[in-house]
């Protein structure tokens, strides 16, 4: 099968997987960093906003959120305004519209793949790049099909790293040293793109504040590239080079600095002057809001991180690489031997190369050029310090901002989910069906088929579906009920996909925009998340529900557990008060696995059927408390 035809069918997959929709739930963030946020602004719902959105400290831009889930919000508002919608806004459409959304940008790195292969096909004539093979490699990884469909800052994250490795790479074929042209202006710097590498860099920064991290290999190579001249003149155009980043980065760095200032209150629009700057310089800067400062000056306070957890320095590099890219970062880690001594090589002979290509360069031989010429299309010269060798180049990509961000001990898989771009770039030639490159096929395969269906499916995977199930249950209520729903050692239950309306002191005429919205009042919903807390606080917090259950009949209780807490109840002695209406299958939560009594005694009953059996041990429940 065609590599072309592989990419098609692995694009449908990644747009229909988003339909059905996915039941996994990867990280709170993924809700809480932006469809959350989005939906308390956009859609006036009832929402839990997390510490980094406090106005005291803020420490996320309001810019991402809305373009990653404010504008499918928007969408969705206006298709209900205008009657498109069958009722109101569902809970189908508040999880897919912004996933779908995602799913577009994830379609964006594959436009850059497209683009980096044919552009490193014709600058580095012995170099193997299939455009499409890399794009069907790209796609066929769950992180793409699983991480890059969800809000996680970190899929811009990865357009933004893969379109500047792009940029580079046009920057570096385009400035070719061999074309002679003056190192002070002309045509090499038209086409440096040092204003939207600048532009680009500094949007990274607002998004996370890491990005640097990974922007740092290209822009080196961007800095000071080409090197085959006299070192003054090397050192010269670098710096040159970099201070044309010096515009757009304070001109894009304003914006943000102004937009976040303004959405977190700490700004007026009517103090954007130039009098009011100039009566109050000082106090003018006070009051502006740096969110990726703030993040940063968090997660440099250790006592803060220990919230979160700690790991080692080699978490990344050891066990959430290979958990993430499977076999491609195996391949990776095989060749720091290989890269290593290719760096010691290049820095053992800079040197000597610098003072050979420079008056090679600096002489008029016609010979000499044309042998140069010659050795570059047979490949031969790949590996000199004057022609960069694009596969050291992609591999650096790979493993420095790993380095990096090492450096902070909190690690998170998702944290260098954008690395995926330089692996795919340097490996993707060697998977095929042929030869001795079968092994590594299949173990691509396999392993981004559990990791899919792991993090696609399996992992908390009864949230999400349980909302959508309690949105219409809540729905159903009578205006003068009274819901409250407790989740039970499950993660964040993100509240905007109940559909609730809230009471923002910023919406004034919630009535009245209800009615223009052919909404209904709905019932007072409490949503109790009790996280990991021990049992006996939850039958504390039973306890106090039940109590105002009997003063008022109008009063509903739910429970959501996980199924391998189900024996915690009957031990508890509050089986007749809690009835079980609905098990979410599948549902896989590490912090209460089952135990593998639970599971041989499963497999090993006969009076059910072993579908139901297995939905009980690997189920959410839901109950109702009467």
């Amino acid at each position: 099968m065609e590599a072309r035809t592989v990419w098609l069918i692995l694009s449908v997959l990644r747009v229909t997987w988003v339909l059905l929709p996915q039941s996994g739930y990867i990280h709170p963030d993924e809700f809480f960093q932006s469809p959350e946020v989005m939906a308390g602004k956009v859609l006036d719902y009832k929402v839990h906003l997390t510490w980094e959105w406090d106005e005291d400290f803020p420490a996320r831009s309001p810019v991402f959120p809305f373009l990653t889930s404010g504008i499918p919000f928007l969408v969705l508002k206006a298709m209900n305004y205008l009657g498109l919608l069958p009722d109101s806004i569902g809970a189908y459409s508040l999880l897919v519209a912004p996933r779908l959304w995602t799913t577009f940008l994830s379609f964006c790195v594959d436009v850059c793949l497209y683009k980096i292969c044919n552009s490193v096909k014709a600058r580095w004539l012995g170099v193997e790049m299939d455009a499409f093979r890399c794009m069907a490699v790209y796609s066929a990884s769950y992180v793409t099909l699983v991480f890059f469909t969800r809000t996680f800052s970190n899929i811009l994250e990865t357009v933004l790293f893969v379109v500047i490795i792009g940029l580079v790479i046009d920057s570096i074929k385009d400035g070719d040293p061999e074309n002679g042209f003056d190192i002070v202006g002309n045509q090499y710097f038209s086409k440096s793109h040092s204003v939207l590498l600048s532009m680009l860099i500094v949007v990274g920064f607002f998004n996370r504040p890491n990005f640097p991290a990974f922007a740092f290999v290209p822009m080196l190579y961007w800095a000071f590239y080409p090197i085959s001249q006299s070192k003054a003149l090397w050192l010269k155009m670098a710096i040159l080079k970099c201070l044309q980043l010096v515009p757009g980065t304070i001109v894009t760095f304003v914006i943000f600095v102004v937009c976040d200032s303004i959405y977190f209150g700490s700004l007026e629009v009517h103090s954007l002057s130039l009098d009011t700057f100039l009566h109050s310089p000082s106090g003018f800067v006070r009051n502006l809001t740096v969110t990726p400062f703030n993040l940063l000056s968090y997660n440099f306070d250790k006592s803060k991180l220990e919230q979160h957890g700690l790991h080692p320095r080699v978490t990344h590099l050891l066990v959430n690489a290979p958990l993430l890219f499977g076999v491609l970062a195996i391949l990776a880690i095989m060749d720091i031997p290989k890269l290593l001594m290719k760096i010691y090589s290049c820095l053992k002979h800079s040197g000597n190369t610098t003072e050979i290509e420079s008056s090679a360069y600096s002489s008029n031989n016609k010979e000499t050029r044309q042998h140069k010429k010659e050795l570059k299309t047979k490949g031969l010269q790949k590996n000199s310090c004057g022609e960069i060798d694009i596969e050291m180049f992609f591999l650096l990509c790979y493993f420095i901002p790993i380095f990096i961000m090492s450096l902070v001990a909190h690690h998170e898989p998702r944290y260098i989910s954008p690395c995926l771009v330089p692996l795919v770039l340097a490996y993707h030639s060697n998977f095929a069906w042929k030869g001795g490159k079968k092994i590594l096929f299949v173990g691509f395969v396999v392993g981004n088929v559990l990791g899919g269906v792991l993090f696609g499916v399996l992992h908390q995977g009864g949230v999400v579906p349980s909302l959508l199930h309690l949105h219409n249950l809540v729905h159903q209520q009578q205006t003068t009920d009274t819901v409250h729903i407790i989740y039970f050692h499950t993660y964040m239950p993100p509240g905007h996909l109940l559909g609730i309306p809230g009471n923002h002191t910023a919406n004034q005429n919630i009535d009245m925009l209800q009615e223009m919205t052919n909404e209904k009042q709905e019932p007072q919903v409490h949503l109790h998340d009790l996280a990991g807390a021990p049992s006996n606080v939850l039958f504390d917090k039973l306890r106090i529900l039940c109590k105002e259950k009997q003063v008022s009949n109008s009063t509903s209780v739910f429970l959501v557990s996980p199924s391998t807490l189900h024996s915690t109840f009957s031990e508890h002695g509050t089986e007749k008060e809690i009835v079980l209406q609905e098990v979410f299958f599948p549902h896989l939560s590490m912090e209460d696995p089952p135990k593998v009594q639970d599971i041989v005694k499963t497999l090993s009953e006969e009076d059910s059927s072993l579908l139901e059996r297995l939905r009980f041990t690997f189920g959410l429940n839901l109950y109702e408390v009467m």
